[in-house]
């Protein structure tokens, strides 16, 4: 009888451990909705976001989902999305905020030829990423999401040796850190598989996160951290193509400035520094800025800083991290 009950004791322990995570997922979600209209932002939110017809869990568990909300990314949307479809993530749900550039139009019709794709419409002009993300992700685990990768258009994801899939498949944590690298295109616009960029080689802080989906996780703004009990572990690395062009810039520093500017009536909450520095630049300045990223160099007044070292390469031809070790060669060149 005596391994019966050791049977016995094994299995009440390990309903007792899911009791305890339960109880501290509830109790730390709620904790992100005290203080500064946090709930009243998410209920706005959750008002304004659209989702279309999603499968339900049963039909479709297991997965791994990536969640985002986009404004004026036609460039490099539909690159950014066949990125993750090659680094086998099942599905991607996006939210478009009001773009005018063709952004939604290109969405939708990625959504009519893709049954993956799936495009939600977001009515919410302020800058509350986090709670709409966190909406995103809870849609993506009520359709059978296993994982939750919030991604935006600019970032491209990578695992070392292997896809992002297949590392997230095999990974018992339950929070995945991101390393990001910043990339700044050589020539202006020019982002694609040949594309030669500036790679900063040292891990920008914060970086960003994935994580097993759970209905009661909380996003933060910048998807740079997770309110999610379980495991954290690292192993994924993410190339972030934020400035890709005189044009660009401007467009994306005075957007982002006058939503993070709604963001603060709504909640009281200011997190794009460098979106407020940049955008009193005037266009002559922007050009100064600009030729000073596509040359590899930092840039002060977007806060946009190339510690370094900082090298030449071509990572959107890669399907794994640093397949040929150039960035690992540079840091450690960098460290003797």
């Amino acid at each position: 009888m005596r391994p019966v009950q050791i049977a016995s004791v094994g299995r009440v322990a390990i309903r007792l451990s899911a009791v305890r995570s339960h109880v501290g997922q509830v109790v730390w979600a709620f904790r992100q909705f005290r203080g500064r209209g946090r709930l009243y932002a998410q209920i706005r939110v959750n008002r304004r976001l659209t989702l279309p017809d999603l499968p339900r869990r049963r039909a479709r568990p297991g997965q791994i989902w990536a969640v985002s909300v986009v404004r004026d990314e036609a460039d490099i949307i539909g690159q950014s999305i066949a990125h993750l479809f090659a680094q086998g993530i099942d599905q991607v749900l996006v939210a478009d905020n009001g773009s005018q550039d063709g952004t939604r139009q290109l969405l939708e019709t990625l959504a009519q030829q893709d049954a993956r794709v799936h495009l939600a419409v977001d009515d919410e002009p302020a800058h509350l990423q986090g709670q709409k993300i966190t909406r995103l992700a809870r849609a993506a685990w009520r359709s059978g999401a296993d994982w939750v990768l919030p991604f935006d258009a600019d970032e491209f994801f990578f695992a070392r040796g292997e896809s992002v899939a297949e590392f997230l498949r095999h990974q018992p944590a339950d929070i995945v850190h991101v390393a990001m690298h910043h990339v700044v295109p050589a020539v202006a616009d020019a982002i694609g598989p040949d594309s030669t960029v500036w790679f900063d080689c040292h891990d920008s802080f914060p970086g960003k996160v994935v994580f097993r989906s759970h209905p009661l996780a909380v996003v933060a703004q910048g998807n740079h951290s997770v309110a999610r009990v379980g495991r954290a572990t690292t192993g994924l690395f993410m190339v972030h193509a934020q400035y890709r062009g005189p044009h660009q810039v401007a467009r994306k520093i005075r957007q982002g400035a006058a939503a993070e500017a709604l963001a603060a009536q709504a909640v009281a909450l200011r997190t794009g520094d460098h979106w407020e520095a940049g955008a009193a630049l005037t266009d002559e300045e922007v050009q100064d800025v600009w030729r000073a990223l596509s040359t590899g160099l930092p840039e002060p007044r977007l806060k946009y800083l190339a510690i370094g070292p900082v090298i030449e390469v071509q990572p959107f031809r890669w399907q794994t991290w640093d397949p040929r070790g150039e960035v690992a060669t540079a840091r450690r060149s960098h460290t003797q």
